[in-house]
């Protein structure tokens, strides 16, 4: 405080207030009784500039912390909206999820009925694809009827076969696994050429067993036979990408793209597996 009142600044502020406030006094006394005061005038012209300085920074310390709090309320609700957006988003995703699941059930239902299957509906909870082993979990089992050797598919096409039931899931073995094989057969008219499909550990099958003369070409599709008994005909597998000659064996070999990426299923149908028609 010593400091601050030897600063010839802060005594003149300090003079001209208590002038200002003395020429005020005498200005009020002066009105009341009607006459001039020229004493508290000449003060009060003098002191008019600090008097206009002051009112200014009193002005701009009001307007300034107007502008704190209210920047502090734009925040708030800034934040606040924020946070709606970040609702409103994760809802929309959410129906999307739901929109794209309906969907999917929709079309698997459809495939059920237009090959007379009777519909079991099941999620898959994992895939599992190693160098030996391509397998899925699905999250039905004994408990909702589901039983070894049914078949896994899709609306697109052939998924898999059940080998192992738990209580409340089913483990499936995907036709690309390289312990798969499926009966299979040309669709196409001209030629019915019928083979076996055999999984590769890999995003391919190969249509093996094959006759030398066998009327196959790229882009024939190729559905399941029903010969063997484990497959009911007439399932969608996959389509010719490329015919390799077996010189040795005098035989064909067709290699096939499946309809069905397992590694993007999200529900299959499970059918002990009326035939449908071919």
């Amino acid at each position: 405080m010593r400091n601050l009142w030897r600063d010839n600044r802060f005594r003149i502020i300090v003079v001209l207030a208590v002038l200002a406030l003395f020429a005020g006094i005498q200005h009020n006394r002066a009105m009341q009784r009607g006459a001039a005061n020229p004493f508290a005038e000449a003060v009060m012209a003098l002191v008019a500039p600090v008097q206009s300085a002051l009112r200014s920074t009193g002005d701009f310390l009001s307007d300034f912390g107007y502008g704190v709090v209210h920047g502090r309320r734009l925040r708030e609700q800034n934040q606040q909206l924020q946070r709606e957006i970040e609702a409103l988003r994760t809802a929309q995703t959410t129906l999307e999820e739901l929109r794209q699941e309906n969907e999917r059930l929709r079309q698997l239902l459809q495939f059920a009925q237009s090959r007379k299957i009777r519909p079991l509906v099941a999620r898959v909870l994992a895939i599992q694809p190693s160098a030996y082993f391509h397998t899925l979990i699905v999250n039905r089992g004994q408990a909702e009827g589901v039983r070894p050797r049914m078949v896994a598919v899709t609306d697109r096409g052939l998924v898999g076969l059940v080998y192992l039931v738990t209580r409340h899931t089913a483990h499936v073995l995907l036709i690309t696994d390289p312990n798969a094989s499926v009966g299979a057969r040309i669709q196409r008219a001209e030629s019915r050429a019928v083979g076996v499909c055999r999984g590769r550990g890999e995003d391919y099958l190969v249509l093996t067993f094959l006759s030398k003369d066998a009327y196959v070409r790229p882009g024939d599709v190729v559905i399941t036979s029903g010969l063997g008994g484990v497959y009911p005909a007439g399932i969608p597998i996959g389509t010719v990408e490329q015919v390799m000659e077996q010189k040795q064996a005098g035989m064909r070999e067709a290699r096939v793209k499946p309809f069905v990426n397992v590694m993007q299923i999200e529900e299959v149908l499970l059918t002990r597996g009326e035939t449908p028609p071919s």
